[in-house]
């Protein structure tokens, strides 16, 4: 990956900023080089807005690549893989402004959007609010003025509320009428478990949101598929553990953990016997592989 001409990143991963139940983990702005590429890496339980202040370029998420312009805002969801690649020919400049929400009210906005907008190419909304207020609020951060702290609440509240009403624009993603009932069924089980991969405890949790018998489910999907419920899942698991490993940004017990593995052992094993080698011989051994 080639330097970025500018790069300034204000990071809050141990410590998350709080503003009137928004928490803050990173923000900041972004001028790419022609030829940036921001490797993929996988989100947590973050939402992340990318802001698009100058050229262009694409975002790829799980796998699917979206072009983006000027003026474009994409959010991305817990739980992507994410990647961005500056044009060729005019570099990409972005904003960027991830968080989570304990605000009850827009905690559930986002979910909402979260289940209804899954496919990466029905993330892109625009608001030249949320540019300013996102500019704004990164320079005051980087400042030290009177009643910052009012002015910042204030700012994330409203890039939070611009966001939620730029979807209320989108028309939801939608199912070909070809698709049988059966497999948008599976859809939604993917979907759930790619979206809740950190949170989920047993996959029997599917049956709560579903409404029907976690047997039923269960044959269902693979009858679909020609998968089991339970490989899906342990491979979305250890797909998103690689990308932590390489991003170097938590311990090998603390990626276990995140997972809900039942001890570090278990992760450890379960990762060699996907990717041959343990987590941290596969970690020193692509120790280039960095998050922006």
């Amino acid at each position: 990956m080639q330097e970025q001409n500018y790069h300034l990143n204000n990071v809050y991963f141990k410590e998350p900023l709080q503003y009137d139940g928004i928490s803050v983990y990173q923000i900041g702005r972004m001028y790419c080089k022609a030829d940036t590429v921001i490797s993929a890496h996988v989100h947590t339980d973050l939402y992340e807005l990318t802001i698009v202040t100058n050229g262009g370029g694409q975002i790829i998420t799980n796998g699917v690549a979206t072009a983006v312009k000027r003026g474009d805002i994409y959010l991305s969801m817990p739980c992507d893989t994410h990647e961005i690649r500056s044009d060729g020919e005019e570099a990409l400049k972005y904003d960027f402004f991830a968080f989570t929400c304990e605000n009850e009210a827009f905690k559930q906005e986002l979910e909402h959007i979260m289940e209804h907008y899954y496919s990466p190419a029905n993330r892109v909304f625009q608001d030249e609010r949320v540019r300013q207020m996102t500019g704004d609020a990164i320079a005051e951060l980087n400042g030290d003025r009177i009643f910052s702290e009012e002015l910042l609440a204030a700012l994330f509240r409203q890039i939070v509320i611009y966001t939620i009403r730029g979807f209320r624009q989108i028309a939801p993603d939608k199912q070909l009428d070809t698709v049988t009932s059966a497999e948008v069924l599976c859809y939604r089980l993917m979907n759930y478990i790619d979206t809740h991969v950190y949170s989920m405890k047993n996959l029997e949790e599917l049956s709560g949101i579903t409404g029907y018998s976690y047997g039923y489910l269960s044959a269902l999907f693979k009858k679909t598929t020609s998968q089991t419920l339970a490989h899906y899942y342990y491979e979305k698991k250890l797909d998103v553990a690689r990308l932590l490993i390489l991003e170097e940004r938590f311990t090998v017990t603390e990626i276990s953990e995140m997972l809900n593995y039942a001890s570090v052992y278990s992760f450890s094993k379960a990762f060699g016997k996907r990717f041959g080698a343990s987590p941290r011989i596969y970690r020193s051994g692509n120790g280039n592989a960095k998050k922006r």
